[in-house]
């Protein structure tokens, strides 16, 4: 009950947010929006970069998949954070494999134990396992990352598993920052909506395993 009104009173809060300072936050728009008519491809590897590196760092990549929205569109945004987010993934999984391996296994994989319980399917059923996992979101998609790391899932399955998986979460995220940039109410709660069935399918899936 407690995280379904925390999860509430952020959407609340980052709507009202939205409503009152959309003049600002379009004014910036319209300043990077300069910047990408005049180097876009360099703005489009600035993005791919910061979201590569957001990755091993932990930092939330959902608002620069947003930015890649508002500013490329649905299309080349959509690109442009679907090769960020491998980019990511990639580095963050091989940092924790290779460097970071007994520090996850000491203290992030105990902050998320259920991932030992998919330990057998991702040794077995990797590439199946990897994209469920991704498509709903049972774990932080930067937390997934390093768990993924330290169990014994090929890279490759996990390379291509991430790259299915996390597909119709991208596109709904850049199609929200689209929807932002045009300021369209019915675009932004199809979008919200999509994002929430991706949440209630998480939800049962958890329940069901």
């Amino acid at each position: 009950m407690l995280k379904k009104v925390i999860l509430f009173t952020v959407v609340a809060i980052a709507s009202i947010t939205i409503f009152i300072y959309h003049a600002e936050l379009f004014s910036l728009l319209q300043s990077l929006e300069k910047e990408k008519t005049e180097m876009p491809f360099f703005v489009a590897f600035i993005l791919i970069l910061l979201k590569t590196t957001a990755a091993p760092l932990l930092i939330p990549g959902s608002p620069l998949t947003l930015l890649a929205g508002s500013l490329f569109g649905k299309f080349f945004g959509f690109i442009i954070s679907v090769i960020g987010n491998n980019l990511g993934a990639a580095l963050a999984f091989l940092l924790s494999r290779y460097v970071f391996y007994d520090y996850v296994q000491k203290n992030l994989l105990n902050k998320y134990p259920k991932i030992k319980s998919y330990s057998d399917r991702l040794e077995t059923k990797g590439l199946s396992t990897v994209i469920v996992l991704r498509l709903i979101p049972l774990f932080p998609f930067n937390v997934l990352n390093f768990l993924l790391g330290v169990t014994n899932i090929p890279f490759r399955a996990y390379l291509v598993g991430t790259f299915f998986g996390m597909i119709p979460g991208t596109f709904l995220f850049v199609y929200f920052g689209e929807s932002l940039r045009m300021f369209s109410v019915a675009n932004i709660l199809l979008a919200i909506l999509g994002l929430g069935v991706l949440i209630y399918l998480g939800k049962l899936y958890e329940r069901r395993f």
